[in-house]
């Protein structure tokens, strides 16, 4: 029988524990359920008299698939009114969808190990609350069991184009680029930047030819020489082009859809919407009804750098999703390892973009450890998520937008 793998988790900076705010259930996820959650659910006996809803399916079928059914309002069918879930009260927390008892946990296979790696658009996650990630050990294991077999060993994705990498050296190059991003010898920006500069630098095919000992030495004289050059970058704020402002308000657009899984896609007013997001003038369409009074000039202006908790929020984000390697491959729609990578260092400005707007619509003149989290909120909902942002035509902007000159122009302009 084949050892289970072993699991990483994330020490210290991350913490989380369910607070019953069961935001996870009114309409914001579309609730897959594998062919064990339907027969069982099914054999617990629920009548929808029992749940106070209409004469309807409690599970619906959509092709191969099948998803727990929801409220007129887009809430769970099985929420209660006090927030919580009606399956877990009557019969224990096992007794839940694989997919509920998993959020906001994500498995990643990653060679001979699972990395864990979490989602942000879970209030509690974003805020920090609850216990270190470590004490759910135990959980995470009894999950892992759950999905064992999907979990073998699998080929590592591209590192960039055609050349490879293996896991281990995937991993060293990982742990690098976390040496740089938690260096709090520089302000956050930099850090990025430096992160930035060190991707271009790794797309040279000659890497994948290093001998392992020659291979660990680039990665350090790479590290010290990134951080060295942080140290005295001036960073200097220059607006991006109009291209580069273009694709990224059509990019932050896309982060900041509201759609729950009740609404149905109404596309004269996603164009308006698109439209207003590229010209860029006035107001800010309603992506969301808290930044509906904030204008495009407002969110031009510097707020500074973030400090203080407003950037260990931010790094906090950035540093699992980078530790926990869930950023690439299967993970993230397939990409290869640096251009995962660029498109999560891409998420820096336009966390910053919502920052600073949630901020604005507070009259705050900078970044509160509030607005990052409201950030982290509406970015992390979409991030990796979302289908669009895997259509061809998004997927060039992104890459348009991960260049190194234009990851750092937007990363400089928004961050500082």
């Amino acid at each position: 029988m084949r050892k289970p793998l072993p699991i990483h988790i994330p020490q210290k900076f991350q913490n989380y524990d369910c607070t019953g705010c069961s935001a996870c259930c009114r309409g914001r996820f579309g609730i897959n359920i594998t062919a064990d959650d339907h027969d069982r659910i099914v054999a617990q006996g629920w009548t929808c008299q029992e749940l106070g809803i209409p004469e309807q399916r409690l599970v619906k079928r959509q092709g191969d698939q099948y998803k727990l059914a929801h409220r007129p309002d887009g809430s769970c069918v099985f929420l209660q009114e006090d927030g919580l879930c009606r399956i877990h009260a009557k019969f224990g927390e096992p007794a839940k969808p694989f997919g509920c008892r998993m959020y906001p946990f994500r498995l990643i296979p990653a060679g001979n190990q699972i990395r864990v790696d979490m989602r942000f658009d879970c209030p509690p996650v974003a805020s920090n609350s609850g216990r270190p990630v470590p004490a759910h050990r135990s959980d995470l294991t009894d999950l892992f069991k759950l999905v064992a077999a999907n979990n073998v060993e699998a080929k590592a994705p591209p590192f960039f184009g055609n050349v490879t990498l293996t896991w281990p050296q995937l991993a060293r190059v990982t742990d690098a680029f976390q040496t740089v991003l938690v260096d709090v010898s520089v302000d956050i920006t930099r850090r990025i930047v430096a992160c930035i500069n060190m991707a271009a630098l790794l797309r040279d095919p000659r890497v994948a030819n290093l001998p392992d000992a020659e291979f660990g030495e680039y990665l350090d004289e790479l590290v010290a020489s990134v951080q060295e050059v942080a140290i005295n970058d001036p960073i200097v704020r220059r607006a991006p082009h109009s291209l580069q402002h273009l694709a990224l308000r059509h990019i932050i657009g896309i982060y900041g859809r509201i759609v729950r899984v009740i609404d149905k896609p109404k596309p004269a007013q996603l164009l308006v919407t698109s439209l207003r997001m590229l010209g860029g003038n006035g107001n800010l369409p309603p992506l969301r009804d808290e930044l509906a009074k904030v204008t495009f000039a407002q969110t031009e202006q510097s707020m500074g750098v973030p400090s203080g908790d407003a950037a260990l929020a931010i790094e906090r984000y950035l540093h699992m999703h980078l530790i926990s390697m869930g950023f690439f491959g299967r993970a993230f729609y397939g990409r290869s390892y640096l251009d995962g990578l660029n498109a999560l260092l891409l998420t820096y400005p336009i966390l910053c973009w919502f920052a600073r707007a949630e901020a604005i619509s507070s009259e705050l003149t900078t970044l509160t450890k509030e607005s990052a989290e409201r950030a982290m909120l509406i970015v992390d909902h979409q991030h990796g998520s979302a289908p669009t942002l895997n259509n061809a035509n998004v997927r060039a902007l992104t890459n348009f937008l991960c260049d190194r000159a234009s990851l750092r122009a937007i990363a400089i302009w928004y961050g500082s």
